[in-house]
């Protein structure tokens, strides 16, 4: 990741509850995975309560993602602003322009690792402090939110 700190897990972790404890105004979240093997100490999921989740989405849905399209609901009703971006059946996501990353305000962004091959499971990421660099991730973060539609219109239309 150009402009970022390489960092493990653990590192990747702290630097998350550093920046959700300085945040002041938006948190933007993008996640474009299929399937994931979390783990119980995964903060994002637990703390998230404010800003605007991203979701790109792959049609057929995982079972992954039919689990967790349902847990969005209970976050929206919370108050969580959750869009979906469909892509189509084709494409391959992660890639180059559509990875996972969170953005901090305006200043800091962390962008996730999950090694190589489609296992899903974090191995770390990287600390984006560079401001250049933070602004391409906000743009693209933006760009995508163009394309999306809001969590219920997508659950209407997919009839879960």
């Amino acid at each position: 990741m150009n402009g970022g700190t390489r960092l493990d897990l653990e590192a990747f972790t702290a630097e998350f509850s550093q920046a959700w404890s300085g945040l002041k105004s938006r948190f933007l979240k993008v996640e474009c995975w299929q399937s994931y093997q979390g783990s119980e100490s995964n903060r994002s999921q637990h703390a998230f309560n404010i800003g605007a989740r991203v979701r790109v989405v792959q049609q057929p849905l995982t079972e992954y993602l039919r689990y967790e399209l349902m847990s969005y609901r209970i976050r929206g009703a919370m108050g969580e602003n959750v869009e979906v971006m469909r892509i189509g059946s084709d494409a391959t996501v992660p890639n180059d322009e559509i990875f996972d990353f969170l953005l901090f305000d305006r200043d800091v962004a962390l962008v996730h690792d999950y090694g190589q091959g489609p296992t899903g499971v974090q191995t770390g990421g990287w600390l984006v402090r560079d401001t250049p660099s933070v602004r391409r991730l906000e743009s693209r973060a933006l760009a995508l939110r163009r394309e999306a539609e809001p969590l219920e219109r997508f659950m209407t239309a997919t009839d879960l």
